[in-house]
């Protein structure tokens, strides 16, 4: 009985950790023009509605459009579009690795 307890307690701890892993690798990836507003919202807990007001779109729930689709329909490099959340990002307080200077000191 005893063994089966362990081997269940490995099984859900590797669970956890291998789903925790994930996350953070989702948290530290760059944004892309693949993604969506409500994704980047979501793995860098930010609110949606605070990404979307930073790219001059009114929030709606269930807008799952990519950034290039965005971009293109406000006539707008996507660049532009990806340079705004991430200032967004950075006033809510989430640094992305990118953006911090190395060794956290400003130049």
């Amino acid at each position: 009985m005893a063994f089966c307890v362990a081997i269940a307690g490995t099984f859900i701890f590797a669970f956890r950790a291998g789903r925790h892993a994930h996350h953070l690798r989702w948290e530290n990836e760059p944004i892309r023009p693949w993604m969506s507003v409500p994704f980047i919202a979501h793995t860098h807990h930010v609110p949606s509605a605070a990404l979307f007001r930073a790219i001059g779109i009114e929030p709606q729930p269930h807008d799952r459009r990519p950034l290039r689709t965005i971009a293109r329909e406000q006539h707008r490099p996507v660049e532009d579009l990806m340079r705004d959340l991430e200032r967004a990002l950075a006033v809510a307080g989430h640094t992305h690795p990118s953006l911090a200077p190395p060794g956290g000191k400003a130049p």
